[in-house]
This record gives structure tokens, sequence and C-alpha cells, in this order.
């Protein structure tokens, strides 16, 4: 017989041809072989149906054999000859095929999935990320009003009256009242202030200035308004003063240095930017600043178990990840954000600014006595420093002061874990941290200087010497050692933004000690165009023995009303609080704002004042009402009414007359009173 595949004889019966070897399969008409493409162990479950086919395939090769062009049985009888089919090979390229997409999709998968490390850094950095609700600034635009008040000209206003105190209500009335408006186009400002009592202005003070000009007046006390030539030199003025002059001197007033510290201080409050901008200072950091991405490259973070936490009101199971920050890297991290404040050009020149306005002022009181000068013991003064010079000293002292702290904590700190828990979307639920700190009692170090004289002070050797202090270490180290175990967890369980609501707390545990505990809990809720709320309770439990801080305030959107409160708690019981409820008389957002407090009330519970706890009530010991607001200028700062009196020009019998003038306008002052 020959095989249909290569055509060469083989032994008749044969499964397999030893030439090309095929599979061969038996004929179901004449018992001869077919051949089939696929391997025994691979046979296709179709193999009848294709037995069938590769019958019919042959019979039609016969025919070809002994007649070309003939058709073949199934042709003559009407049927179509089934192609010939090569057996097996689907079944195969199809699962070839489809673990080819399986190792492609799981390569693919790999290469995109996110980095452990990456998604606990996206987690803590969406904490404070950008683009947050953030209540306060949708409804009061309190970051934009206060660019623009400080840029641009502007006036404020505020006042408060007492309404009742110890429950006395006599001297109702009673207050204060101040404004101020400053162009700082011009750089003139003025400012009003006044006593109130009993239903009348006591007395009262209207300040002008501008670059050439200071005013002062005093309407209740007299009618002259005191003036100081700004535009020529005060020098001359005060060496021509026929009377004020040389009693400024006498006294050791600079009244150049004041003037100074005044025009520094105007030139100042119309710069650009504010002197320590926190703002732009924690921006120069993070852009300038090295020390964030070291610490995130230093850390380690490994999967770990899942947990359910409630976030954004819903329960929500999220992965855990373990990371761990070395007490080296944690060091680092201190020390350089140490050096990059310690090295920013912008706040030193900020400290010399301050050092200055603060030595201009103190020179204009003190004269050459300056009180920042340094006295010896003998009565010697030190040489004075300059601004400058105190900056770099303070820089030195507070580097020096940093760097002993940051090796105290490198030999104490051990390394800080945390187990992080994110949300399938990426939001940061929670973290627990701990971190272990060691050190040596201060009774062991003691002990071991004690035991260290009376070494070397009984006569022993240098060899013996050494051994007694090595053996004190150890001793010291065995049984002085103390441990301080920091852990807690801080849970946010989201709102309006991811600080909205936050749990934390810190447990300090020592050996032999009872554990210390400091609570943070914040909540925070707001209904857009109806109410927004936020409270803060911190607390601190020790001992048995439990206080508490709250914060709370509340504003209704509609009304315009808000209430404010801050409370002091012990063991349960409210010490003393302060509460503000009033209303938001004008409000337009990022521009202007009057609020109105319709009651300030001071309360203390009488506890505090030896009353027994089971008779101690509140009671309320101080009532005050008020108002403060602010806005765009809108009248330009004004130079008092009344007969100017130039202080330097007088004589001293011109101000004898006007201190004469006063005298009997303030008896007049206090009889209306009595």
């Amino acid at each position: 017989m020959k095989c249909p595949y290569c055509d060469q004889e083989i032994p008749d019966g044969s499964s397999v041809c030893p030439v090309c070897m095929k599979e061969l399969i038996p004929s179901q008409e004449d018992g001869s072989r077919e051949g089939s493409e696929a391997p025994i162990e691979e046979k296709s479950a179709e193999e009848p149906a294709e037995e069938a086919s590769s019958g019919t395939d042959t019979a039609g090769r016969t025919a070809d054999s002994t007649e070309e062009g003939a058709a073949t049985g199934q042709e003559a009888a009407g049927v179509p000859a089934v192609p010939e089919k090569k057996q097996g090979r689907g079944p195969i390229i199809a699962v070839a095929a489809a673990a080819v997409v399986a190792v492609a999709g799981l390569a693919f998968w790999q290469m995109n999935k996110e980095d452990p490390k990456d998604i606990v850094i996206k987690a803590f950095e969406g904490v404070v990320a950008d683009g947050q609700t953030n209540p306060a600034e949708e409804i009061f635009g309190w970051d934009a009003m206060y660019d623009k008040l400080y840029q641009g000209s502007y006036q404020m206003d505020m006042g408060l009256q007492l309404e009742s105190l110890l429950g006395i209500t006599e001297l109702a009335g009673a207050g204060f009242n101040m404004a101020a408006v400053q162009d700082r186009d011009t750089g003139a400002m003025d400012m009003d202030f006044g006593i109130q009592y009993g239903g009348m202005d006591l007395a009262g003070a209207q300040i002008y200035l501008d670059d050439a000009e200071l005013a002062v007046a005093l309407p209740e006390l007299t009618g002259k308004v005191f003036s100081l030539n700004l535009a020529e030199d005060l020098e001359t003025q005060i060496a021509n003063s026929p009377y004020l002059g040389k009693n400024l001197s006498d006294m050791g007033f600079n009244l150049q240095g004041y003037v100074d510290y005044m025009k520094k201080a105007n030139e100042i409050s119309k710069s650009e930017t504010p002197m320590f901008d926190l703002e732009a200072l924690w921006e120069r950091y993070k852009t300038g600043s090295e020390a964030i991405d070291n610490l995130k490259a230093a850390m380690t973070v490994e999967k770990g178990e899942k947990r359910s936490f409630t976030v954004d009101g819903q329960e929500q199971e999220c992965t855990g990840y373990d990371v761990v920050l070395s007490s080296d890297s944690l060091v680092q991290f201190f020390t350089d954000t140490k050096d990059f404040f310690l090295e920013d050009e912008t706040l030193k020149k900020d400290v010399v600014t301050y050092l200055e306005l603060v030595k201009d002022l103190n020179d204009s009181v003190s004269g050459a006595y300056s009180l920042d000068s340094v006295v010896g013991g003998d009565g010697a003064q030190a040489e004075e420093l300059t601004p400058q010079e105190q900056q770099e000293e303070l820089w030195t002292e507070v580097d020096s002061s940093l760097d002993e702290a940051l090796t105290q904590f490198q030999n104490s700190m051990g390394d800080l874990n945390l187990a992080v828990y994110v949300t399938d979307d990426g939001k940061l639920a929670s973290f627990d941290y701990s971190a272990v700190l060691t050190g040596i009692s201060e009774e062991m170090e003691d002990g071991q200087a004690a035991g260290g004289e009376s070494a070397e002070t009984s006569g022993a050797s240098e060899e013996e010497t050494k051994a007694a202090e090595a053996g004190s270490e150890a001793g010291g180290a065995a049984q002085g050692a103390e441990t301080l175990t920091l852990s807690g967890t801080v849970t946010f369980k989201g709102g309006y933004n991811r600080m909205a609501n936050v749990d934390a707390s810190l447990v300090l545990t020592a050996p032999g000690s009872s554990p210390v505990t400091v609570t943070l809990n914040k909540t925070g809720d707001y209904q857009k165009e109806q109410s927004y709320s936020e409270g803060l309770v911190i607390g601190l439990e020790s001992e048995g023995e439990k206080g508490a801080l709250s914060l709370a305030g509340s504003y209704n959107i509609a009304d315009k009303t808000y209430s404010l409160k801050g409370a002091l708690e012990s063991n349960g019981t409210e010490m003393g609080s302060l509460t503000v409820d009033g209303i938001m008389e004008t409000l337009v957002p990022g521009e202007s704002f009057k609020a109105a407090a319709d009651s300030i009330k001071l309360t203390v519970n009488q506890i505090l004042l030896g009353v027994p706890a089971e008779q101690a009530t509140d009671m309320d010991l101080l009532e005050l009402s008020g108002s403060f607001g602010m806005g765009p200028m809108t009248e330009s700062p004004a130079k008092p009414e009344g007969e100017s009196f130039d202080i330097l020009a007088a004589t001293e019998e011109e101000w004898n007359q006007v201190i004469a003038e006063m005298y009997l306008k303030l008896n007049e002052l206090t009889s209306s009173i009595y």
C-alpha cells in the first residue's frame, strides 16, 4: 500500500507511515489506511466525521487516477466532495493563541500596575490636595479678601461694649471703638480711638500720618491738633525747639528714631509681599527642598492585611500597606528641613527687618541706653550688635540647638512603623503608627558620674578606672534604660473634603507607669447654601484624670447667624467657656464683611472659685457685645479738625496753656462719671 501523504510504498496494515511518520486511519470501506494530521494523543472529539470525510476524499483521488477529470461517486450523485482537512490543528492554535493573549495581558497589567509606594504617597498627598471643597472660602472668600485688602486701600472698624460684669449692670454701656483707613497709593492713614461710658464719649484720639506730617487730636481734652513736620529735617527742628526738644533729649527719648520706626513700618505695610509670609515659605520649601522627596525614596512599603472603614458615610474594604521609615531617614529629613529654613534668604531678610523695627522703636524710647544692650558685672556696657549680627547670632544658636536635639533623637528614636489603609479609589482611610524611644535615666547617669569620681579619687590605676567606668556604664544601661513607646491611629472619615472629619490618637507608654493618651476629634458638615459647622476636641487622659479643650462654630447661610464656642473640661465637667453669638450684617464674599456680636459671654464653673463640686454651678462672669468689619476704602484718610499745634516749635508758655486746658477738661469728665 502507499502512504496518502508521501506516496511511498509501505507495509500493508501500517498505522503509521515509516517514511513521513504520519498517522494512518483505517478506511471504513476497504480497511486501507488513511492519513491524519493530528497525533494520536490529540485526536479531536469529531474524529468519526473527519474519518468519513477522509474516506470520501480518498475515493475522489482514486477516481482521478483512473480517469482524469471524472467526477467522484458523491459528485455524480449531486453531493459535493468534502475538501481535505488537516486534523487536530484548530484546537492547538486556539489554545496557543489564548495562552499568548493571557501572557501578554498579564505582562501589560504588571507593567501598568501602580507601585505600592506610589499608592501610599498619593493617598497621603490627597489628604491636603488642592481643589477640594473649602466651605469657608466658598461662603466668605477669606483668602481673596485678604489678598485684595492687603494689596489695596482698605478700612476697618471694631468695637466692644460691656453688658454686665458678675451680674452687675451698672457698668453697662462702657466700651471702646476703633476705626482705621489706609490709602496705599498715597501712603496716608488715619486711626480713631474712642472710650465710652454711660452713653457718652469719655475720651478719644485721632491720628493721621502721611509722608509730610504726623497729627494727633484729643477732642475731649483740647481743641488743639498736635502736629509734627516730617517734611523738614527733624534733628534741626529738635535743636531749634525752644521747649519740647530739650525735654525729650533730657528724658533720652529719640524722636528721630521713633519717626524712622513709623516710616519703616508704613513702608513695610505697603510692600507687595508681607513679612513672614508662611504660605510663600511653605511653597519655597516644597519646590526648593529635597527633604520630602528623600523621605519618600527612603520609605519601604509592602502589602498588608485588608480592613474595613467608614469613608464618606459608606463601609469600604481597604487595602493595607505596611510602611517603614527608618530612624536615619527621619533624622535626615529633619536635618534637610532645618538646613533649608536656616538658609532661606527671604526668611533671613524678614528677621533682619523685624529686628531693625525693634531697634528703631527701642532707640526712640531709651535713647543711647538700648534695651537690647548687655551690661557686665563691672557696669560696662557691652557692644551692641546690629540687626544683621543679631540675626546671624540667632541662627547660630538655633542651628546648634537643633543639631543637639537631632543627635538625641537619632540616639533614642527607633524606626517609625505604619499600617496604612487605602480605599479602591486611592483615598487614605486610616493609618496606625508606632515608634520606640530609648534612653538612660537621669538618676542612673548621676550614679555613674558619682562612681567615676570615686574611682578616680581612690588611687586606682588607669586600667582599673577604665574597667570601673565600663562596668558602671554597662550596669546603667541594663538597669537605667527607659523605653517610651509612641503609638496611635489617625482615621479620615471624609465629608466635604478629606480633613472634614478626622479622629486621631497618641498613646505614650512607659514601663511601670500609666499611659498618657492624647486624642483629637475633628468634625465638619457643609450643606451648600444652607449651613456650615466645624468642631474640634483635644483630649488628654493620664492616671484616670481627663481634660479636654473644645472649639466649635456654626453658620446659618440662609439667615447669616453664627455661633462660636470654646470650652475647657475636667473629668466630664465644663469648667469654663467663651461663647459668641451674632449675625453677619453685611457680606460680599472675597471683598468685605461686617459681623455683629450680640453676645460675647465668659462663663466659669464655681468650682474654680472654691465652691464644693456638689454645690457648684455655672456663673456668667462677663458679657460683652460688639462688632468687627473690613472692606475696601470708601473714604480717604482725613486730618483731624482743630487748631494746629507744632509740638517742636511751641514755647514753654504755649505748652503750659495747653496742659492747663487739658487738666480742666479731665476734671470735668471725672466729675461727670461720679
